[in-house]
C-alpha cells in the first residue's frame, strides 16, 4: 500500500499530545468523599470501570483513521502501464523535379526521403500521421491514421503523382495545418521537408505558419542541402525563411545533407515531441481512503453510543 499524500499523515503526532490533554482534565475533576476508603480495599473493580478507555480508545483510532484516509491510501500494480495518448503528425513532403537529384550517392533525394519517412513511421504505436505532398501544388495524400502500412504503401508511391512542377512551400504546410485543425491530440505537429526555395502558390510560406501559431501546432522545417551549394556560399533552399517558420511556432529547423543526417532529424522531432507529451505512466491504483473514513465513521458512532448507555456514568 501507497499513500498519494504522504504529508497528511504528519498529523497522526498531534494525536498523543490530544489523549494526555484529556487524560490531565479528567484528572482534574472533583474526587468523591469517603470517611473511610479502608472498605473499599477489598472490592474489585467493575468491567466497565476496567475498561472505561474504551470510548476514549474509539474516539482517537477513529482519529487516526480519518488521518489515513486524507493521506490517500492505494493499493495496486506499479508495472501497470497506463494508456499512452499519441502525437497527430502531419508530414509535407517536397516532391519536385529537384527532388531527382543525387542525394550523396545513386539514389536521389526524393527516394531517401520515401526510406526514411518509411523508417518513421515502422515505430510508431500510438501517433496519427498524415501525408501532404506538394510542387506547385499541394496534395493530401492520406488523411491522420493510425494504419501505417497503408501509409508507408502511399510514400511509396508519392513520385508517381503527377503535379505540375514547382515548390509551393506554404500551400504545402497549409494543407498540413488542415489536416491537423481538428486534432485533438496534446500534441499537434508539422514537419515539412523541402531542398528549394518557395517559388509557387498562393500561400506565403511565413504566412502558413502564422497561421500553425495561432492553432497551436508546432512546425519543423527540413532542409535538404546540397553539400557543394554551401561551399559556394548560398545552400540550395532558403535556411532563414525555414529558421522563421519554424521558430514563430516553437518548433526547430533542421539542416540535412546526406541519408543518416535527414533520418537523425525524424528521431530528433520524435523524441521532442515525446518530451513534450511525457513518458507513459506507470501504476494502477485503487483509492482506499473511503474505506478508512467508513470506518473512523463507525468507531465515532460506537463511542457516542458507549458514552450514552454502557459507560455513561464511568466516561
Amino acid at each position: 500500500m501507497t499513500f498519494a499524500d504522504p504529508f497528511a499523515l504528519a498529523l497522526l503526532l498531534t494525536l498523543p499530545p490530544l489523549l494526555l490533554l484529556k487524560r490531565r482534565a479528567g484528572s482534574r475533576e472533583a474526587p468523591g468523599r469517603f470517611s473511610n476508603t479502608a472498605l473499599l480495599a477489598s472490592m474489585r473493580p467493575t468491567w466497565r470501570l476496567r475498561y472505561r478507555w474504551l470510548p476514549t480508545g474509539a474516539r482517537a483510532l477513529a482519529l487516526a483513521l480519518l488521518v489515513v484516509a486524507l493521506a490517500r491510501p492505494q493499493t495496486g500494480q506499479a508495472n501497470s502501464e497506463l494508456p499512452g495518448q499519441g502525437i497527430d503528425v502531419a508530414l509535407a513532403l517536397d516532391t519536385s523535379s529537384s527532388m531527382a537529384t543525387s542525394f550523396g550517392g545513386e539514389e536521389s533525394r526524393l527516394a531517401v526521403a520515401q526510406r526514411v519517412l518509411r523508417d518513421f513511421i515502422e515505430g510508431r504505436k500510438d501517433d496519427r500521421l498524415g501525408l501532404v505532398i506538394f510542387r506547385a501544388e499541394a496534395l493530401v495524400l492520406s488523411p491522420l491514421t493510425l494504419d501505417y502500412d497503408a501509409l508507408a504503401q502511399v510514400i511509396g508511391r508519392v513520385d508517381q503523382v503527377n503535379l505540375r512542377d514547382g515548390t509551393a512551400i506554404g500551400d504545402g504546410l497549409s494543407e498540413a495545418l488542415l489536416l491537423l485543425r481538428e486534432s485533438r491530440a496534446r500534441s499537434r505537429v508539422a514537419i515539412l521537408a523541402t531542398d528549394g526555395e518557395n517559388n509557387e502558390g498562393d500561400v506565403e510560406p511565413l504566412k502558413a505558419a502564422r497561421l500553425a501559431e495561432t492553432l497551436g501546432i508546432r512546425v519543423y522545417t527540413i532542409g535538404i542541402i546540397e553539400p557543394s551549394t554551401r561551399q559556394q556560399g548560398k545552400a540550395n533552399v532558403d535556411e532563414q525563411a525555414l529558421q522563421e517558420m519554424a521558430r514563430v511556432t516553437g518548433g526547430r529547423y533542421f539542416p540535412a545533407e546526406n541519408e543518416g543526417a535527414l533520418a537523425g532529424i525524424y528521431e530528433s522531432i520524435d523524441e521532442l515531441e515525446k518530451s513534450r507529451v511525457g513518458r507513459p505512466q506507470f501504476g494502477a491504483y485503487n483509492e482506499l481512503g473511503a474505506y478508512f473514513a467508513i470506518a473512523a465513521l463507525f468507531l465515532l458512532a460506537g463511542e457516542l453510543a458507549m458514552r450514552a448507555t454502557l459507560w455513561r456514568q464511568a466516561a
